[in-house]
């Protein structure tokens, strides 16, 4: 009779205690729980990239003709653009993600050459340019969602889409973060580098990127 009595008041202590205890949930690790804190996940990312690229190839000699129909050697181009474009990561589960973005780059090409027909030996020349590019990309983020700063990886490829329709490719690598990433709004940086071809000749630069975020 005394062991019933025992259990059912440690089965009564039990009842009485889950209510209080249906009031606490999950928080990171080695933070202690808090009476009606709720913790959201939010797995997938969306952001505006703002930022500047840094790019130079002999193509843009070439696509203009002012080298007639070869590229001259001993030349200088270069195209530093802004470039502004929405860019989405759906989570696949774990550290993995798929990105889907589109970049629009604006900005002046800039040529200098030196030929004896030119005043002083030096010739130059420039023209505005916009370059449209939707990217693909693969992410692995390093940190749990509930983590305020989360680094990233990133590797994939992008189309240029340039004037007159002309269109290339290039190949994509980089890596960033993601500040306040366990709340709502966010903040990522990211650096970009890429390689490839632009209507037959080769175009490499430098993204440097930072971008508000939404958490969803």
């Amino acid at each position: 009779m005394r062991n019933l009595l025992k259990i059912l008041v440690a089965s009564f202590a039990i009842a009485a205690s889950a209510p209080a205890d249906a009031q606490y949930t999950f928080t990171q690790p080695g933070q202690p729980q808090q009476p009606g804190q709720q913790l959201q996940i939010w797995n997938n990312v969306a952001r505006v990239n703002l930022g500047v690229g840094f790019y130079n190839s002999g193509w843009y000699n070439c696509y203009y003709g002012w080298y007639g129909t070869t590229c001259g050697s001993g030349s200088y181009t270069d195209y530093i653009p802004f470039m502004v474009g929405p860019q989405v990561d759906f989570a696949l589960g774990g550290m993995n993600n798929i990105s889907v973005g589109f970049t629009v780059a604006m900005g002046t090409i800039s040529t200098t050459w030196t030929s004896g027909s030119c005043l002083g030996g030096v010739c130059s020349q420039s023209a505005s340019v916009t370059m449209w590019e939707p990217t693909v990309d693969y992410v692995a983020k390093f940190g749990p969602p509930t983590q305020d700063t989360v680094g990233r990886f990133r590797v994939g490829g992008g189309m240029y889409i340039g004037p007159n329709s002309n269109i290339g490719g290039a190949f994509r690598i980089g890596g960033g973060a993601s500040f306040f990433n366990a709340n709502r709004f966010g903040i990522g940086l990211d650096i970009v580098l890429e390689g490839g071809g632009f209507n037959g000749q080769w175009v490499g630069g430098l993204q440097l990127l930072a971008s508000p975020e939404f958490h969803f």
